[in-house]
Protein backbone atom coordinates (compact mmCIF):
# COMPACT_ATOMS: atom_id res chain seq x y z
CA UNK A 1 0.00 0.00 0.00
CA UNK A 2 2.86 2.36 0.86
CA UNK A 3 4.49 1.75 -2.55
CA UNK A 4 1.23 2.66 -4.27
CA UNK A 5 0.99 5.88 -2.26
CA UNK A 6 4.62 6.75 -3.02
CA UNK A 7 4.18 6.08 -6.74
CA UNK A 8 1.01 8.18 -6.79
CA UNK A 9 2.81 11.04 -5.05
CA UNK A 10 5.62 10.89 -7.59
CA UNK A 11 3.11 10.94 -10.45
CA UNK A 12 1.36 14.00 -9.07
CA UNK A 13 4.64 15.88 -8.78
CA UNK A 14 5.76 14.68 -12.19
CA UNK A 15 2.62 15.94 -13.93
CA UNK A 16 2.78 19.21 -12.00
CA UNK A 17 6.40 19.69 -13.06
CA UNK A 18 5.40 19.35 -16.72
CA UNK A 19 2.69 21.96 -16.18
CA UNK A 20 5.32 24.32 -14.78
CA UNK A 21 8.36 23.66 -16.98
CA UNK A 22 6.70 23.26 -20.37
CA UNK A 23 5.23 26.81 -20.48
CA UNK A 24 8.58 28.19 -19.33
CA UNK A 25 10.40 26.36 -22.12
CA UNK A 26 7.79 27.47 -24.67
CA UNK A 27 8.22 31.06 -23.52
CA UNK A 28 11.95 30.76 -24.20
CA UNK A 29 11.47 29.87 -27.86
CA UNK A 30 13.59 32.87 -28.82
CA UNK A 31 16.72 31.46 -27.14
CA UNK A 32 19.25 29.38 -29.00
CA UNK A 33 18.88 25.60 -28.53
CA UNK A 34 21.69 25.00 -26.04
CA UNK A 35 20.71 27.78 -23.57
CA UNK A 36 17.12 26.53 -23.85
CA UNK A 37 18.34 23.01 -23.16
CA UNK A 38 19.85 24.15 -19.88
CA UNK A 39 16.34 24.99 -18.66
CA UNK A 40 15.04 21.60 -19.79
CA UNK A 41 17.99 19.99 -18.00
CA UNK A 42 16.78 21.39 -14.69
CA UNK A 43 13.49 19.58 -15.22
CA UNK A 44 15.39 16.31 -15.57
CA UNK A 45 17.29 17.12 -12.41
CA UNK A 46 14.05 17.79 -10.54
CA UNK A 47 12.35 14.58 -11.68
CA UNK A 48 15.18 12.27 -10.56
CA UNK A 49 15.36 14.15 -7.23
CA UNK A 50 11.58 13.83 -6.80
CA UNK A 51 11.80 10.13 -7.61
CA UNK A 52 14.37 9.67 -4.85
CA UNK A 53 12.28 11.63 -2.33
CA UNK A 54 8.99 9.89 -3.07
CA UNK A 55 9.98 6.35 -4.11
CA UNK A 56 13.44 5.93 -2.59
CA UNK A 57 14.94 5.34 -6.02
CA UNK A 58 18.32 6.93 -6.69
CA UNK A 59 21.11 6.26 -9.17
CA UNK A 60 24.87 5.99 -9.62
CA UNK A 61 26.89 6.63 -12.75
CA UNK A 62 30.21 4.99 -13.58
CA UNK A 63 32.38 5.97 -16.53
CA UNK A 64 31.64 9.69 -16.83
CA UNK A 65 35.29 10.12 -17.79
CA UNK A 66 34.52 8.30 -21.05
CA UNK A 67 32.22 11.06 -22.34
CA UNK A 68 34.11 12.75 -25.20
CA UNK A 69 34.67 16.48 -24.99
CA UNK A 70 33.24 16.85 -28.49
CA UNK A 71 29.77 15.65 -29.55
CA UNK A 72 29.28 12.00 -30.41
CA UNK A 73 26.54 9.42 -30.94
CA UNK A 74 25.31 7.85 -27.69
CA UNK A 75 23.77 4.38 -28.01
CA UNK A 76 21.87 3.35 -24.90
CA UNK A 77 19.83 0.51 -23.51
CA UNK A 78 16.15 1.46 -23.19
CA UNK A 79 14.14 -0.27 -20.45
CA UNK A 80 12.20 2.44 -18.69
CA UNK A 81 10.90 6.00 -18.64
CA UNK A 82 13.68 6.69 -16.15
CA UNK A 83 16.52 7.12 -18.63
CA UNK A 84 14.57 9.64 -20.71
CA UNK A 85 14.41 11.80 -17.58
CA UNK A 86 17.81 11.18 -15.99
CA UNK A 87 19.84 11.49 -19.18
CA UNK A 88 18.82 15.17 -19.36
CA UNK A 89 20.99 15.67 -16.29
CA UNK A 90 23.69 13.05 -16.87
CA UNK A 91 24.83 13.99 -20.38
CA UNK A 92 25.96 17.24 -22.03
CA UNK A 93 23.52 19.14 -24.29
CA UNK A 94 21.96 16.60 -26.61
CA UNK A 95 19.00 15.75 -28.80
CA UNK A 96 17.04 12.53 -29.12
CA UNK A 97 16.04 10.44 -32.07
CA UNK A 98 12.39 9.72 -31.36
CA UNK A 99 9.09 8.91 -33.02
CA UNK A 100 7.35 12.05 -34.25
CA UNK A 101 4.06 11.18 -32.50
CA UNK A 102 5.64 12.15 -29.17
CA UNK A 103 5.74 15.78 -30.30
CA UNK A 104 1.95 15.83 -30.55
CA UNK A 105 1.51 15.42 -26.76
CA UNK A 106 0.17 18.70 -25.33
CA UNK A 107 2.75 20.71 -23.37
CA UNK A 108 5.30 17.91 -23.00
CA UNK A 109 5.58 17.27 -26.73
CA UNK A 110 5.56 20.96 -27.57
CA UNK A 111 8.42 21.55 -25.15
CA UNK A 112 10.30 18.58 -26.60
CA UNK A 113 9.90 20.04 -30.08
CA UNK A 114 11.82 23.15 -29.03
CA UNK A 115 14.83 20.99 -28.17
CA UNK A 116 15.01 20.18 -31.90
CA UNK A 117 14.94 16.37 -31.66
CA UNK A 118 15.23 14.20 -34.74
CA UNK A 119 11.59 13.17 -35.01
CA UNK A 120 11.12 10.31 -37.43
CA UNK A 121 8.24 8.37 -38.94
CA UNK A 122 9.32 4.87 -38.03
CA UNK A 123 7.12 3.24 -40.65
CA UNK A 124 9.16 4.99 -43.36
CA UNK A 125 12.38 3.12 -42.63
CA UNK A 126 14.53 4.21 -45.58
CA UNK A 127 13.51 7.85 -45.26
CA UNK A 128 13.95 7.72 -41.47
CA UNK A 129 17.56 6.53 -41.77
CA UNK A 130 18.35 9.26 -44.28
CA UNK A 131 16.80 11.83 -41.92
CA UNK A 132 18.78 10.57 -38.93
CA UNK A 133 22.04 10.92 -40.89
CA UNK A 134 21.18 14.30 -42.43
CA UNK A 135 19.76 15.98 -39.31
CA UNK A 136 22.15 14.17 -36.97
CA UNK A 137 25.21 15.57 -38.74
CA UNK A 138 23.75 19.07 -38.41
CA UNK A 139 23.08 18.66 -34.69
CA UNK A 140 26.59 17.32 -34.09
CA UNK A 141 28.07 20.25 -35.97
CA UNK A 142 25.98 22.58 -33.78
CA UNK A 143 27.66 21.12 -30.69
CA UNK A 144 25.02 18.69 -29.51
CA UNK A 145 25.34 15.00 -28.75
CA UNK A 146 22.84 12.54 -30.25
CA UNK A 147 21.12 9.92 -28.05
CA UNK A 148 19.68 6.90 -29.81
CA UNK A 149 18.00 3.80 -28.41
CA UNK A 150 19.12 1.25 -31.04
CA UNK A 151 16.49 -1.30 -30.00
CA UNK A 152 13.88 1.24 -31.05
CA UNK A 153 11.60 0.83 -28.03
CA UNK A 154 11.64 -0.09 -24.35
CA UNK A 155 12.66 -3.67 -23.69
CA UNK A 156 11.85 -5.47 -20.43
CA UNK A 157 14.63 -6.52 -18.06
CA UNK A 158 16.25 -9.75 -19.09
CA UNK A 159 15.33 -9.23 -22.73
CA UNK A 160 17.24 -7.79 -25.67
CA UNK A 161 15.91 -6.39 -28.93
CA UNK A 162 17.56 -6.19 -32.32
CA UNK A 163 20.03 -3.30 -32.55
CA UNK A 164 19.18 -1.19 -35.59
CA UNK A 165 22.00 0.28 -37.68
CA UNK A 166 20.87 3.93 -37.76
CA UNK A 167 23.08 5.16 -34.92
CA UNK A 168 26.18 3.42 -36.22
CA UNK A 169 25.53 4.72 -39.73
CA UNK A 170 25.26 8.27 -38.39
CA UNK A 171 28.50 7.92 -36.43
CA UNK A 172 30.36 6.59 -39.47
CA UNK A 173 28.93 9.31 -41.72
CA UNK A 174 29.88 12.03 -39.21
CA UNK A 175 33.25 10.44 -38.36
CA UNK A 176 32.55 10.60 -34.64
CA UNK A 177 32.74 7.85 -32.01
CA UNK A 178 29.87 5.85 -30.56
CA UNK A 179 29.45 6.02 -26.78
CA UNK A 180 27.77 2.86 -25.40
CA UNK A 181 25.62 3.12 -22.27
CA UNK A 182 24.09 0.35 -20.16
CA UNK A 183 21.88 0.49 -17.07
CA UNK A 184 19.45 -1.58 -15.01
CA UNK A 185 16.57 0.90 -14.64
CA UNK A 186 14.08 -1.73 -15.72
CA UNK A 187 14.75 -3.67 -12.52
CA UNK A 188 13.27 -0.80 -10.51
CA UNK A 189 10.90 1.03 -12.86
CA UNK A 190 9.56 -1.46 -15.34
CA UNK A 191 8.26 -0.91 -18.83
CA UNK A 192 4.88 0.86 -18.53
CA UNK A 193 4.92 0.19 -14.77
CA UNK A 194 3.27 2.49 -12.25
CA UNK A 195 5.02 1.11 -9.15
CA UNK A 196 8.70 1.78 -8.55
CA UNK A 197 10.98 -0.42 -6.45
CA UNK A 198 13.30 1.48 -4.09
CA UNK A 199 16.99 1.02 -4.65
CA UNK A 200 19.88 2.32 -6.73
CA UNK A 201 19.83 2.32 -10.53
CA UNK A 202 23.30 1.76 -11.93
CA UNK A 203 24.40 3.42 -15.17
CA UNK A 204 27.69 2.49 -16.84
CA UNK A 205 29.16 4.59 -19.64
CA UNK A 206 31.59 2.56 -21.71
CA UNK A 207 34.73 3.58 -23.57
CA UNK A 208 34.01 5.29 -26.91
CA UNK A 209 33.99 3.02 -29.94
CA UNK A 210 36.05 4.52 -32.76
CA UNK A 211 34.61 4.35 -36.27
CA UNK A 212 37.91 4.78 -38.13
CA UNK A 213 38.37 1.90 -40.56
CA UNK A 214 35.12 0.23 -39.49
CA UNK A 215 31.82 -0.13 -41.28
CA UNK A 216 28.47 0.57 -39.53
CA UNK A 217 27.73 -3.15 -39.05
CA UNK A 218 30.99 -3.68 -37.18
CA UNK A 219 30.50 -0.58 -35.02
CA UNK A 220 26.94 -1.61 -34.24
CA UNK A 221 28.00 -5.16 -33.32
CA UNK A 222 30.68 -3.87 -30.95
CA UNK A 223 28.20 -1.53 -29.26
CA UNK A 224 25.55 -4.24 -29.01
CA UNK A 225 27.93 -6.74 -27.45
CA UNK A 226 29.17 -4.25 -24.83
CA UNK A 227 25.71 -2.92 -23.96
CA UNK A 228 24.16 -6.40 -23.77
CA UNK A 229 26.93 -7.93 -21.65
CA UNK A 230 27.09 -4.93 -19.30
CA UNK A 231 23.30 -4.76 -18.93
CA UNK A 232 23.15 -8.46 -18.04
CA UNK A 233 25.83 -7.94 -15.38
CA UNK A 234 24.01 -4.92 -13.92
CA UNK A 235 20.72 -6.79 -13.76
CA UNK A 236 22.36 -9.52 -11.70
CA UNK A 237 23.33 -6.87 -9.14
CA UNK A 238 19.79 -5.49 -8.76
Amino acid sequence: MMRIARAALFQVGFVASIAVWAPVVLALFWLKPIPRYLVIRQWGRFTVWWLKITCGLSYQVAGREHIPKTPCVILSKHQSTWETLAYQWIFPPHVWVLKRELLWIPLLGWGMALSQPIAIAREQKRRAIDQVIRDGKKRLQDGRYIIIFPEGTRVARGEHGHFKLGGARLACAAACPVLPVAHNAGCFWGRRAFLKRPGVIRVVIGPPIAVDGRDPATVNALAERWITDTTDALERLA
